[in-house]
Order: C-alpha cells, then structure tokens, then sequence
C-alpha cells in the first residue's frame, strides 16, 4: 500500500484516536469530586494513553499559535472542561480494535515511554533545563506507528516485522512498504498538525539542537536493545553516547545499564509487562540478582486493587461466570463482607438461581438456593428495574416474611444489601450481601465499594 506524503496526511488528518478504558474509568471516578481534575492529575492520565496523548497535542497545535512544548502546556492551553470533554468523546480503544491490536498499541507506547525516559534522564545528567519538553517529544515521536494500527493493523503488522530482523535496510523496506520512510511521513503529518517543535524536527536528519540528537541517539540505543535482545551496545553507538552525556566511553555502558534498570522500576505502573521483561531478561545476571523481597501479608485495599485489575485485565479472556466469581472475591477479601451471593436470572424459568458465592463457615448450605419470581413479590419487584434494597434492623419485621424460607435464617445481620443487577436495561442477577451473623454495621465507604465493583463488573462483562 505504497502512497505519497500528501496521501498519508489526508488519511491522518480526520482520524479520531481512540483512547484506553481505563483512561474513561480514571476520569469517571475523579468526575465524583471535580477538584480533584487538575492539569497534573490530566497530564498523568496522558502519559498513560497514546491516543490521549497524541490527541491533546493535536487539538492544542490547530487551535493555538503558541509553540507547544509539554503535555501540561497543551492541557493548560485547550483548558481543563475541554480535554475532559474531549476524554469523553473519543472512541475506546478495547471495544474499536481486537485484543492482537490493542496490545501491540501498547507494546509500541511501552517501546515510546522507554526512549522518553531515557533522553530525559540524559538531559539531567547534562544539566540542562525543560526536562519535560524533551519527555514529550520522546514519548509522542512514534505516534504514525500506533495510529497506522488504528487505521490499518494489516499494514501495521507487515512493518512491524521488518522492524524485527536486526539487518540495517530498515528505511529501505520502510520505503517499498509504504511509498515513503516512517520519518519522512511523520514528520509531514506532525507539521500539519503543528505538534511540538522538538517532535516535528526530531525526524530529519537535519538538526543542530542537542535535545533532539539526545532524543534520537536514545530511540537508536532502545531499538538495538529490542531488535537484538541484548545490552552489549556496538561500540561506535557507545562512543557517541558517551560524547553526548559527556562520560568516559569505559563507564558509558554501566551508566546506560543503570537508566534502564531505573527506567525498568519507574515505569512498571504504566505499561504492560512484556516489553519490560524482554528489557530486564537482555541483563547479564549479575545485574539481575537482588535480595529475596520480604513477602507481607496483602492489605485489603491491596486485595481489592488486584481483584479489580483481573477484572479490568483484557490479556486473558474471562467468561461471565468468572467475572462474577472475581467481583465476590473483590467483595470478600477486598471489603469484608462475610456472605456473599450471586443469583442469576433465568428468563424462560422465570426464577433466580445461585451460581456463585461466598459463605462463611457459620452459613446454611444455601448453594442450591432457587426463587421463583412467580411466587416471591419481594425478588419480583426487584427484579422490574436495578435498585438496591437495604435490609436493616429497623425495617427487618417488613421484609423477613417476604424473603425465601432458605435466606430469613440469614438476616439477623444488621445489614443487608439485596441488589438486582441489569445489562442494558435487561435483569441479569442479584446479589445478597452482608457481614453474616456479626454486629458489624455497615458503612458509607462498604456501600460506596459495592457500587464501584458492581459498576466494574457490569463493564467487563
């Protein structure tokens, strides 16, 4: 699909990227408190996402005749309503593309984030000032690779592959694959979108600004770790990074193995494992081995934490079944409820059903538990639209009668959560919840998680 310059930046021109879940999910949850939403907490949330990232840049570069520099610039610049509308609007990545895609994005900004971390660290050990302006310029520099999977993973799959073999005719297969180097077509299209000067200039070969020889001698430095597995860097690229950071050539391999192991710690929150451990397996073992780590006990925030994220997770495929039996775990080891219970909706039966759970050890065996909707006005009721039903012991003598026989003998908790669950406006399930046979009551914060992995689970599934 060879095509010319002005092809390819006709073709970029309109598109509207698409932007991670979690992105969606992060700005939802800070919508519950608005002053929360400031440029930093925005500008964190774009680091994370290239599509984000790159649309934020975009949008200020057309809209200003200011020089743009960071993503915090650019933030400030378009104002806080604006990127948070933009946020809102933009496609999501999982639900556009297929799982081969999306990771791959992922793997490029994982690539991207690497070599924006990397000149950055060079920059300070140069003393040089605007650290984050070299930040940015590495970290969107790839944008054409990650958008050309959004428009055309055949295409982007093919120049990936040539990127694989460690042969030096790059830019040649580049040429034949697609008309034009990869530089060559980013650099127009970062021209016509007017992104930051130190992006647009960081394509050519010609430059003077030490910035960008620092942004482009770190993305030659990443991609021979990648394409070859190895930190054993040639020595004429050794000897031209020891020029630039100004450090001896036999000391310039420990300090680049010491960015990367850094780089490695620092950015474990945002990526995806892989490209760090094709990183961190490239180190000889001496460079490797550490202490033993001191394994503590987990907390419950950080049960909660780790259920929520395997609910997130699209690396594995997970049934509805398994989604559900996540979110009880959530709400066991997460929050502390004692009993939980999933009953699900059988339209043709017209009853519920419990298909997932957890009981404490003091709890009926109440696993087979089946409510015909036609004989129980309560579970009826609940079941015409989404709604939450607390039981507590003011109200109890109003709704023991109505539960079934096999759930009275659990409601001497002081409270319990009885909550229909809908997908699209259709009933799916109910939940039965609470602290089994404690005094415990309930509290605001208990309440407000259950929502929350509720809302959860009805998003993965």
């Amino acid at each position: 699909m060879s095509e010319t310059l002005s092809h390819w930046v006709k073709r970029f021109s309109d598109c509207k990227l698409p932007v991670l879940y979690k992105s969606k999910r992060r700005l939802y949850e800070l919508q519950k408190d608005e002053q929360d939403i400031t440029v930093t907490v925005l500008t964190e949330i774009a680091r994370q996402d290239p599509g984000f990232s790159i649309s934020i840049l975009r949008h200020a570069g057309r809209s200003t005749k200011k020089e743009i520099t960071t993503l915090s610039h650019a933030i400030s610049l378009i104002s806080i309503p604006l990127v948070i509308k933009m946020l809102n609007e933009l496609p999501v990545l999982e639900k556009v593309l297929d799982k081969k895609t999306v990771l791959k994005i992922m793997s490029i900004y994982a690539y991207q984030y690497q070599i924006a971390l990397m000149a950055k660290e060079w920059s300070i050990s140069r003393k040089e000032s605007e650290n984050n302006e070299i930040f940015t310029a590495g970290l969107n520099r790839g944008f054409f690779r990650f958008i050309l999977y959004s428009l055309d993973p055949d295409t982007a799959f093919k120049l990936e592959t040539i990127y694989l073999t460690p042969s030096n005719d790059h830019k040649l297969k580049e040429k034949e694959l697609l008309g034009n180097t990869v530089d060559a077509i980013s650099e127009e299209i970062a021209k016509d979108w007017k992104l930051p000067e130190l992006i647009c200039e960081s394509f050519s070969g010609k430059h003077h600004n030490p910035k960008i020889t620092g942004i482009r001698l770190s993305t030659e430095l990443i991609r021979w770790v990648h394409s070859h597995s190895s930190v054993h860097y040639p020595d004429e690229l050794t000897e031209r990074v020891a020029e630039y950071i100004r450090m001896p050539v036999d000391l310039t391999p420990g300090k680049l193995n010491k960015i990367m192991i850094n780089i490695i710690r620092n950015s474990y929150r945002y990526l995806p494992k892989q490209p760090l451990l094709l990183m961190l397996m490239s180190y000889p073992a001496s460079i490797k081995h550490a202490e033993k780590p001191i394994h503590k006990p987990k907390t419950q925030q950080q049960m909660l934490s780790n259920c929520i994220k395997s609910i997130r997770s699209v690396d594995t495929p997970k049934t509805n079944k398994q989604l559900i039996d996540l979110s009880i775990k959530a709400m066991q080891q997460g929050v502390g409820f004692s009993r939980i219970l999933f009953m699900s909706y059988d339209a043709k039966e017209n009853n519920l059903k419990t298909i997932s759970h957890a009981l404490d050890e003091k709890t009926p065996n109440i696993k087979q538990l089946s409510i015909s909707l036609d004989l129980n006005k309560l579970f009826k009721q609940l079941l015409m639209k989404e709604q939450l039903l607390t039981i507590t012991q003011k109200n109890q003598h109003k709704y023991n009668e109505l539960l079934p026989e096999a759930l009275r003998s659990l409601t001497p908790s002081p409270t319990t959560l009885i909550s229909s669950f809908f997908i699209n406006k259709k009933p799916v399930g109910c939940f039965f919840v609470d602290h089994g046979k404690t005094a415990k009551q309930l509290t605001t914060k208990e309440l407000n998680l259950f929502k929350f992995i509720c809302q959860e689970l009805k998003a993965a599934i």
